[in-house]
């Protein structure tokens, strides 16, 4: 199994992803300060309790889920690109657990475990070479558009339509599809895209709605802040937090570009309780979440993570965020 730690990611190839990060999406606001490089707009960071139930199956109980336990958690959803809601765009889910138990990766805050979801199961580029060559034709864009994101000269590097990039033209159809089918963040399905370490194996993570949230009338509202606080307003959101061990050797562990069949299995509960959605805003834009705050036990794996890795830190580290979980606020 490769860890992110493993993956061959130099430090030429890191370097020059980190300048082209902090160039193109994170250019300074108005007021001087850095937004984050992705995922930038908070819907609302809620807090929430995850409870872990984990099944009577070996393959399952490691790490995180080796025993039943109850985390405070924090739960911020965001756009990826933009922060008109009315556009075509990936909408993510992240979540931040206090008072765990374990070793964490170097670097990482002790007692806390993050998760990085989105509402898709593949990403954008399959490893850290396609993501490399995406984020070449990215640089220097003039501002973050639906035509710039698209890409035209990675999508079409060729007048030849059998070097066009077919699988990322899928990505963002798949994707435009998904905006408009749905709009209730507490009606979607977020997952990890990427693998990480469970006992000599990989899981991917995912965080479904619970069966009543899905039966329900969508929320409405004007954004997703407004739908947020429209489905708390009926009472608490609640989602099951699964495993989806790779036991398919058919399941690759480093492309992103590839959803697995390996069997889901659910893990826990995670329940977000009425709250006040926009007043929490601002914790989201302060605090940062990353793959790599986690237990050794979950640590990150294939070459998309390991670039990842640099990326999130010094994003964070530009705009003076804090991974720490906040005990009161």
């Amino acid at each position: 199994m490769t860890a992110g730690t493993d993956c061959p990611v130099g430090e030429a190839e890191r370097d020059e992803l980190l300048a082209i990060c902090r160039r193109t999406f994170q250019q300074p606001r108005d007021d001087g300060s850095l937004p984050r490089q992705f995922h930038r707009k908070t819907h609302g960071c809620l807090r929430g309790e995850l409870v872990i139930e984990p099944p009577d199956l070996p393959s399952v109980r490691h790490g995180l889920f080796a025993r039943p336990a109850r985390y405070p958690a924090l739960v911020r959803f965001s756009n990826s690109f933009f922060d008109d809601d009315r556009h075509p765009d990936l909408r993510g889910l992240s979540i931040k657990l206090r008072d765990v138990e374990g070793t964490v990766c170097e670097g990482a805050p002790a007692g806390q475990q993050d998760f990085v979801l989105m509402n898709e199961a593949i990403g954008p580029a399959a490893d850290a070479a396609e993501a490399m060559d995406l984020f070449r034709a990215l640089d220097g864009i003039r501002a973050v558009t639906i035509a710039s994101v698209a890409a035209p000269r990675y999508l079409f590097p060729s007048v030849l339509p059998w070097r066009w990039r077919w699988r990322y033209l899928a990505f963002l159809n798949i994707s435009g599809l998904r905006h408009l089918l749905g709009r209730d963040l507490g009606q979607m399905t977020f997952t990890s895209v990427t693998p990480y370490r469970l006992g000599d194996g990989a899981t991917k993570f995912l965080v479904r709605p619970e069966r009543p949230a899905v039966r329900r009338r969508p929320a409405r509202g004007r954004d997703f802040s407004d739908r947020l606080q429209a489905a708390l307003d009926d009472g608490p959101m609640t989602f099951e937090l699964c495993l989806q061990p790779r036991v398919l050797d058919s399941d690759p562990v480093d492309d992103a570009r590839q959803a697995w069949r390996s069997p889901i299995h659910p893990v826990g509960r995670l329940e977000i309780p009425p709250q006040d959605v926009r007043s929490t805003i601002a914790l989201g834009d302060r605090l940062t979440f990353s793959p790599w705050n986690a237990l050794v036990a979950h640590e990150p794996l294939g070459s998309v993570n390991a670039l990842r890795r640099s990326a999130y830190a010094a994003s964070a580290a530009n705009r003076g965020a804090s991974a720490a979980f906040p005990v009161a606020e």
